[in-house]
């Protein structure tokens, strides 16, 4: 049974998340801020309550010794947590981009911890991709204008997710960003564009979840840094194709994070 630790454990790609994974024999612990929501958690997986481990905490408010004390017995984390524009800029920036690299710091630091999942923003990045068409660049422009605070605060946490995986010398990590577009509560549909995927599109909640979920059961090979959006690929077959050029990459001593 692995343990995972879903930090933002009420968020709409998380409680979708956490159904998933329970289903699957896993762990978790979810931390969320508000008591109140326990119930709803809970309720994602009745059939057996006690696959869901409930903290209350602030992450934003957790220091560096309380991060890696939420780390002892972890094997994966998934950060699916964010400000949601509330509180102005300053706790955007606090949530999204310095309690984020703190915990990548504690996930790192953590002996047990082997896979960090990071639910980021199509927008995470500081140039269009080289595979943009037109429509792809004109919403990243819009992006930064509406929201800059937000990219740039997703931005610095995926740069440093990306830069002390890198350093790092821990046997068998893994780091995997996943950069979905813009976001619907629609049906699933089951099917996805993963990859190198324009930006000018819609994913659903439960699509994003299942993508996370699968990768996080079949990546292995050290990391992913990858962008999603509804598409016609079945979810299975995007994950195992995506992994698969992946590890033809490192082979190749591609770098993975040049088309960021």
């Amino acid at each position: 049974m692995v343990q995972v630790l879903l930090l933002g454990g009420h968020g709409k790609v998380a409680l979708r998340m956490t159904r998933l994974l329970a289903t699957h024999n896993h762990k978790i612990t979810s931390i969320i801020r508000n008591p109140d929501h326990a119930q709803e958690i809970r309720d994602q997986y009745p059939e057996n309550p006690s696959s869901i481990n409930l903290v209350v905490s602030s992450i934003e408010d957790t220091d560096e010794e309380g991060a890696k004390k939420l780390m002892d017995g972890i094997d994966w984390v998934v950060w699916s947590a964010g400000a949601g524009g509330k509180g102005g800029p300053e706790r955007t920036k606090a949530v999204d981009e310095i309690a984020a690299k703190r915990f990548i710091k504690a996930s790192l630091d953590a002996p047990s911890v082997k896979k960090f999942l990071m639910v980021s923003a199509s927008s995470s990045r500081r140039a269009p991709a080289s595979y943009w068409e037109e429509d792809d660049k004109a919403t990243f422009k819009r992006a930064w204008e509406m929201i800059g605070v937000y990219c740039e605060a997703k931005t610095v946490a995926d740069e440093y997710l990306y830069e002390e995986s890198r350093k790092s010398t821990k046997s068998g990590w893994v780091d995997i960003c996943l950069r979905p577009g813009a976001l619907s509560d629609s049906s699933a549909t089951g099917k996805v564009d993963l990859g190198r995927a324009k930006l000018a599109g819609n994913i659903t909640r439960q699509d994003v979840a299942a993508v996370a979920v699968e990768l996080l059961e079949k990546e292995n090979g050290g990391g992913l840094w990858i962008d999603l959006i509804g598409g016609s690929e079945p979810i299975a077959a995007a994950v195992d194709r995506v992994v698969s050029v992946y590890k033809l990459a490192v082979n190749c001593k591609y770098d993975r994070f040049s088309e960021s």
